[in-house]
């Protein structure tokens, strides 16, 4: 095994490592190195360590304005928009106009603002729609002074697009397709050594003010197509087309696919993840698919076949199942299996898999006993409940951590989930070889209700053969990158070609856990428990063996 080095660690790795020695005894030179690793952070999504540092950094440094607006994005990915509202606020005081960060500030403010007015259920109150005209104003004052900002001129633009939509008189005095094509005219003239990673995605939203659809479509393909297209440029246009622009309710059918192919490949990427409410699932599990023309000018050449993975993940989403309190609050998640799979009579009978620490015989705190839950597939047409009649097989946190319920009435139109023969290859490739596996997650994060999360997470390692250790017999752990947030519990673990179930979901985001397999060290991981050993453990206990 390759040895620990600030060379070979990943930006995780690096990230907790800067966090320590900024919370500990360090230097200015710890600062210095701290700093790039926020934006680092930033670029991979990873909001939860990218705020700790960014906190940690502004403690040592409370002068670094780039430093603060990068702690400012971070409260906005984290959902706190309204503190970041006050801190950008603060700062763009503080900024005379000539300085470097002010429009990024400005532009930040903007954001901010949008995501308050599209976090509001209702959009037509007066505090979404002032949050709409701020968003306006704090995108419009920079771009007025430099047109070369053109990322702040392509925000206005979405956003009086949007305000014209809802009947709103806001900036009446901009004509939205002279602006379209000013931006347009700006990001093409811009000499190639001065083009960053965002100007393919701002110069593809100036297209949409166009409504030219094939040159929206190739400019969107030069990005999200490439072998190392980026899951925050991906990201950024995909909330910008669905949110801003409302393409999903638009009445062109092409607006409407180039949403859904911007979903299948974002999550296909590293570092993706997906939040979308039952509603929506199944609203997408019926659009029609866009045409293989379509899918090639988006995605490139292998476009049909990403689509077809990404349906194949909203499909499975049919069969989780949020678990719940009678008449009360989520205390997990579940999904359905075929008895046959774990070895269970009779076998064609359809049955819930969650955590023992969810639903257990004597309801066991956290959990709750199988008299009072109910499941709900919230994904699946009618988001159809059932009440649990018994727990058939069980085994407490220390073992599998698993129950497998029956249900009081038999379910149909819902498929169970497909269970993989085998654990993912492991230990990964050498370097320069084939990507290391990845594994999938769909729950409920958070005990959120109407919300699922499908997440991408790189395989940390299993417990599982041919090389694995596990030092409680029968009990083989996988171990994946990415926190999960409670609520999570009983979730479905996914291989990352076939979305067949490797592992029940037991435990989520926990740091300091050591390494499998008697390996050296510890970091933030989930833990799974493999199926083929819940598997082996129910045929056992059929067979009367301890």
């Amino acid at each position: 095994m390759t040895p620990f080095t600030v060379e070979t660690a990943t930006l995780h790795q690096r990230a907790d490592l800067a966090l320590r020695l900024l919370q500990g005894m360090c230097d200015d030179v710890d600062v210095a190195a701290a700093k790039p690793l926020v934006e680092d952070l930033r670029n991979a999504r990873d909001y939860p360590h990218m705020l700790q540092l960014a906190e940690a950094v502004r403690r040592l440094d409370p002068g670094d304005s780039k430093n603060r607006r990068l702690l400012a994005q971070a409260l906005i990915e984290s959902g706190l928009a309204t503190v970041a509202v006050d801190v950008l606020q603060g700062l763009s005081g503080s900024l005379p106009e000539a300085h470097p960060e002010r429009a990024e500030v400005q532009g930040l403010l903007g954001r901010a603002w949008k995501q308050l007015f599209f976090d509001a259920a209702d959009k037509s109150t007066p505090a979404a729609q002032t949050a709409l005209a701020a968003a306006i104003d704090a995108y419009r004052e920079p771009y007025q002074r430099d047109e070369q900002k053109t990322w702040h001129g392509v925000n206005l633009l979405a956003l009086v697009y949007r305000a014209r939509r809802m009947g709103l008189a806001m900036a009446p005095d901009l004509q939205l397709k002279p602006l379209a094509r000013k931006l347009v005219a700006t990001l093409e003239a811009t000499p190639e050594a001065l083009r960053d990673a965002w100007h393919l995605p701002t110069l593809a939203e100036a297209s949409l003010g166009l409504g030219d659809w094939d040159t929206v479509e190739s400019r969107v393909h030069a990005y999200v197509a490439s072998p190392d297209a980026k899951a925050f440029l991906v990201a950024s246009t995909l909330r910008q087309f669905s949110e801003v622009w409302d393409l999903e309710r638009g009445d062109d059918p092409r607006g409407r696919s180039l949403v859904a192919l911007l979903r299948s490949r974002l999550l296909a990427l590293p570092a993706a993840q997906i939040e979308l409410s039952s509603g929506e699932v199944r609203e997408l599990q019926a659009v029609e698919p866009p045409g293989a023309a379509q899918l090639e000018a988006v995605l490139g050449k292998d476009g049909p076949q990403t689509y077809e993975w990404w349906l194949t993940g909203l499909k499975r989403a049919r069969s989780v199942a949020a678990v719940k309190r009678r008449l009360g609050r989520r205390v997990g998640t579940g999904f359905l299996i075929r008895a046959g799979d774990l070895g269970m009579d009779p076998p064609e009978e359809l049955m819930v898999l969650t955590n023992f620490h969810v639903v257990n015989p004597a309801g066991q705190s956290p959990g709750i006993p199988p008299g009072e839950a109910q499941v709900v597939f919230e994904a699946a047409e009618g988001s159809p409940v059932f009440d649990v009649k018994e727990i058939v097989w069980s085994a407490p946190p220390d073992r599998q951590d698993a129950s497998l319920l029956r249900l009081q009435s038999q379910v149909t139109g819902i498929e169970p989930m497909p269970i993989s023969a085998a654990l993912p290859d492991w230990p990964p490739p050498p370097a320069g070889a084939a990507r290391a596996p990845r594994v999938y997650v769909i729950g409920h994060p958070g005990g959120r209700d109407l919300s699922f999360s499908f997440q991408d997470n790189e395989l940390l390692g299993h417990e599982g053969p041919p090389s694995g250790k596990p030092p409680v017999e029968g009990v083989c752990r996988v171990h994946y990158r990415a926190p999960t947030e409670g609520g999570s519990s009983g979730s479905p673990v996914f291989n990352d070609n076939a979305w067949a179930v490797i592992a029940l979901h037991h435990m989520g985001g926990e740091l300091g856990m050591p390494h499998l397999n008697g390996e050296a060290g510890s970091y933030a991981a989930n833990e799974g428990i493999s199926m083929r050993c819940i598997a082996e453990a129910i045929r056992k206990s059929r067979q009367g063996i301890a």
